[in-house]
């Protein structure tokens, strides 16, 4: 079975508390239409847990140039519609497809680049739930079944654990320097039986996430393959991002103040519900623009007391089509923003 190499967006309030990355379904969650360059790299010892680690990777070497791209489902003339899902992320032409929500990200199947490979699951595997940080931790099972031309030809089935497992400075080649850093660790054991014939995989991923970038900015994952009768052997795979940085902008200033700015569901439908949180009463301008930077609706403009507020906007309504749009939140002395889709 294809590995998925990737994780990780809908962006773009980051969350950081005292001086950690959390991660939500807000800056780390999936959004069709956005792509992530990264480096292929040898893989390396993932190095210590725990808090306030070093992770030095300055003498990784790159091989080659590596980009997994998010799309909706629905643009996909090929997709397998007894799947579900709402975005699928591909990667090597492969489609790892899954169902993205508030709460969790989900994988409900997997098309290989020729279409003619397919894992449809009846129990899906969770890859995230938010909000994350660390020592958060979930686990859980999965099962579904293999196609082949779409004719049943096996099941997988197994167990998974996901562990935000340690915290610090990650050092990239370059002397790039990332604080804040969050580490995820993923431990999935899989039962492949295709054609009557076992396999057994142990897939264990490290990721590293910063608060200002969707995608992890490093990945390392080993896999090691037992057949029934066979002896083991060992696949890795490595790729970071040579281009993201640290950024202190509003992450730190927001936090504080904004800590549930929200958007559901995204990619919508309709209406999206836009929600926030003001600790105290201050002046409120909340407007959406498209993806140029043009203005296309104030949804607030005034002063709003302290409490829970909720506005709902809808591109149609105002006569625009259905695109991304970025809504901006200026409270007081505090700035964030959001990318939605609207969907038809």
């Amino acid at each position: 079975m294809k590995k998925l190499l990737l994780l990780s967006p809908q962006l773009v309030l980051t969350l950081s508390l005292f001086g950690q990355t959390i991660i939500t379904s807000q800056n780390h969650g999936f959004i069709p239409n956005d792509n992530n360059p990264m480096l292929l790299t040898s893989y390396v010892e993932p190095g210590p847990a725990g808090k306030n680690v070093v992770w030095n990777f300055s003498m990784l070497e790159t091989s080659e140039n590596f980009q997994g791209s998010l799309k909706e489902v629905y643009t996909l003339k090929d997709y397998p519609s007894n799947q579900g899902g709402n975005v699928v992320l591909e990667e090597f032409g492969n489609r790892f497809i899954f169902n993205m929500t508030a709460n969790s990200l989900e994988q409900v199947g997997f098309q290989s680049s020729t279409g003619s490979t397919e894992i449809t699951y009846s129990k899906p595997f969770v890859k995230m739930r938010y909000p994350f940080g660390f020592n958060s931790s979930f686990s859980g099972d999965f099962k579904g079944d293999y196609l082949v031309n779409e004719v049943p030809v096996g099941t997988i089935s197994g167990t998974y654990r996901v562990e935000g497992d340690g915290y610090g400075k990650l050092i990239l080649p370059g002397g790039r320097e990332l604080s804040g850093v969050l580490r995820v660790k993923e431990v999935k054991l899989t039962t492949q039986t295709i054609n009557n014939s076992l396999i057994n995989i142990e897939d264990v991923t490290y990721r590293w996430y910063v608060a200002n970038h969707r995608f992890p900015v490093l990945s390392l994952i080993k896999s090691t393959y037992t057949p029934a009768n066979g002896k083991p052997s060992t696949q890795t795979k490595a790729a970071f991002n040579g281009n993201v940085v640290s950024q202190p902008s509003d992450v730190d200033k927001v936090s504080d103040n904004l800590l549930r700015f929200t958007t559901f569901p995204n990619p919508y439908k309709g209406k999206v519900a836009i929600t926030y949180t003001l600790p105290e009463s201050c002046k409120v301008n909340l407007a959406v623009y498209d993806i140029t930077g043009k203005l296309v609706s104030v949804l607030v403009n005034g002063i709003e007391d302290a409490g829970q507020k909720t506005h709902y906007f809808s591109a149609a309504e105002v006569g625009m089509p259905a695109a991304t749009y970025i809504v901006k939140l200026t409270a007081g002395n505090a700035e964030a923003t959001l990318t939605i889709l609207e969907v038809r």
